[in-house]
């Protein structure tokens, strides 16, 4: 009985190893994709900028 309730024990570990392995890897991939979008919006908004500074110094 005793050895029974270590193997269920042990697989119930397991399983929710697996699950937070698995649920931390979708979070980091999700940052990840908006650490890209951000990084490029700003990129954007930079250039913008540049070029509304370049417009005020020649006027």
């Amino acid at each position: 009985m005793k050895s029974k309730f270590l193997t269920y024990a042990l697989l119930f570990a397991l399983l929710v190893i697996v699950f937070q392995y698995a649920n931390s890897k979708r979070i980091i991939d999700k940052y990840e994709k908006d650490i890209k979008t951000y990084q490029s919006k700003i990129e954007q908004l930079e250039t913008k900028n540049f070029e509304l500074e370049t417009k005020l110094k020649e006027v």
